[in-house]
């Protein structure tokens, strides 16, 4: 959260790199880091006192 720009780019490039090794999960609300996921996992707070989780499909197929 307290990265800047170009840091928060660099780290999801690294990350992007080493996934192919390695399995992360990543809590961020930077866009980079969110573009740059397979796969996304929204949790949001829904009237009342309950959550709710969605999960959303950021790459489309050509």
């Amino acid at each position: 959260m307290f990265l800047d720009g170009a840091n928060v780019e660099r780290l999801s490039k690294m990350i992007r790199k080493q996934a192919n090794q390695a399995q992360f999960l990543v809590v961020s609300l930077r866009r980079p880091m969110i573009e740059a996921a397979d796969r996304t996992i929204g949790v949001t707070q829904v009237r009342g006192a309950y959550t709710q989780v969605l999960g959303i499909n950021l790459k489309t197929s050509v």
